[in-house]
């Protein structure tokens, strides 16, 4: 069993495990080969430290695609494994409250109402988890723990915003933590997560495919920065118009 190393921008699938009629990260990986991965990634969600399993080696070069890349082997590792996710929001929140809110939910809960109702199997809803928040010109949630229920990182980064706008208040926070409801917390869009890591794993790289992630990130990038001027420009120009 070898353990790979994986990226991908996942606004072009319907998450990363397979699933019918779906286009999904596993789904493409298993037109070649046989592949387990780790981590689920909801529709949207990108990653940059993904790891799935396979039997036998690959070809981590003949396997990349546009928006997969394979760039990491690991033939060891060591269990649990320390998953981080990122949750990213504009600055346009209470910090002193989001920061309050990260400190209530980081430890060991129980988090039947922030995840989606998995009814395929026996689902254990008490997680430990740490949450902390890097403020700069926007906000970076780190979700970091051995493992999360489905949406769970999606809906405790709304529940975060809802305190941070002042919608919902610590101690409503804090009961949603201690007493179990059937009015859920909705998820996050989907767009703003990142699978960012995942330890335990002691991988070697292939540096010309890490420099294709680079390179692919980049450009996006750019682009983006570009439209963010030209979105900045329209703004101001449609402010000073005169009505």
């Amino acid at each position: 069993m070898i353990a790979v190393k994986l990226a991908y921008d996942g606004s072009g699938f319907f998450g990363s495990q397979i699933q019918k009629d779906k286009v999904t990260v596993e789904g493409q990986l298993r037109k070649f080969f046989n592949a387990r991965i780790l981590s689920r990634t909801d529709k949207g969600v990108s990653a940059l430290g993904n790891v799935i399993f396979v039997e036998e080696d690959i070809n981590l070069r003949r396997y990349s695609f546009d928006r997969i890349w394979l760039y990491g082997k690991a033939v060891s590792w060591k269990k649990p494994f320390e998953k981080r996710y990122s949750y990213f929001l504009f600055k346009n929140f209470d910090t002193d409250m989001v920061e309050e809110a990260c400190r209530l939910i980081s430890g060991k809960h129980d988090f039947f109402n922030f995840c989606k109702k998995d009814r395929t199997k026996t689902v254990d809803y008490t997680k430990k988890i740490d949450v902390k928040p890097f403020i700069d010109d926007h906000i970076r949630l780190d979700f970091t723990g051995e493992s999360f229920l489905w949406e769970m990182v999606r809906r405790l980064a709304n529940a975060i915003m809802k305190v941070g706008e002042g919608k919902i208040g610590i101690e409503e926070l804090e009961t949603l933590l201690e007493e179990r409801t059937d009015e859920k917390i909705p998820p996050a869009p989907s767009e703003h997560l990142l699978l960012a890591n995942i330890k335990g794993f002691e991988f070697s790289y292939d540096h010309y495919i890490l420099k294709k992630v680079k390179d692919y990130f980049e450009n996006l990038y750019k682009n983006a920065f570009l439209k963010k001027n030209i979105f900045e420009y329209s703004l101001e120009f449609l402010r000073d118009i005169d009505v």
